[in-house]
């Protein structure tokens, strides 16, 4: 099935497992001097930019935003995205694939590379890219897809999200990253989701919104 078949006219595919249960915004409040040690180390190995730095934020606040949520569930495989999957473990491909038919405006999603950590060289991260990541609608989008990401963090295996300077864990309080000077390394131009792996496929999976199957369905 192709990536616009059940979009709305928004370009939005409202499709989601009745059972998952997002807030509108799920916003946390952190003093500025709060530092996750994973969340420091997890923006070291960041590709550089020249783009202008933004501004810190001046509330502590951290949000992760509102997901799309609709009321039925989806029952077709999800196609082969964007984001390249040669090295990706199963659960990081789920969450790829998954927002690649979720969100149709998304042209762009890292996967593996070398970095100095192990979420990209071992196939555990994907870096979804952000189109006019300074408007107030790129924002949005970034919001919906770390919200999408920490909605389904149990059942995709979701580790960790950054966005815009702010580290969500799967489970448990967000914090504030370091500031590692430019647009790339803090995330303001991408979302950075890591999971558990789950293994590298076989390809023989096949993968839903709600479940995947380590064989393709009869």
């Amino acid at each position: 099935m192709g990536r616009g078949v059940l979009a709305n006219g928004g370009g939005r595919l409202l499709v989601v497992v009745a059972s998952v249960a997002v807030s509108a915004a799920m916003i946390y409040d952190q003093t500025t001097d709060a530092k996750s040690s994973e969340a420091t180390s997890a923006g070291q190995g960041a590709v550089a930019s020249s783009a202008p730095v933004p501004a810190s934020p001046a509330a502590p606040d951290l949000i992760a935003a509102s997901a799309p949520v609709a009321n039925q569930a989806t029952s077709f495989a999800l196609p082969v995205g964007i984001a390249p999957e040669q090295g990706l473990q199963v659960h990081t491909i789920w969450v790829a694939r998954a927002i690649g038919v979720m969100f149709p405006e998304i042209t762009t999603i890292g996967g593996a590379r070398q970095d100095a950590l192990k979420w990209h060289p071992n196939g555990l991260a994907i870096d979804v890219m952000i189109p006019n990541h300074n408007t107030d609608e790129g924002i949005e989008l970034g919001n919906q897809i770390a919200g999408l990401a920490l909605a389904n963090a149990k059942r995709w295996g979701v580790i960790h999200v950054i966005w815009r300077q702010g580290f969500y864990p799967g489970i448990g309080a967000p914090s504030w990253t370091a500031d590692y000077g430019n647009e790339t390394a803090n995330h303001y131009d991408h979302v950075h989701i890591a999971t558990d792996g789950g293994g590298y496929p076989t390809g023989q999976e096949t993968y839903f919104i709600g479940s995947m199957s380590p064989a393709p369905l009869n």
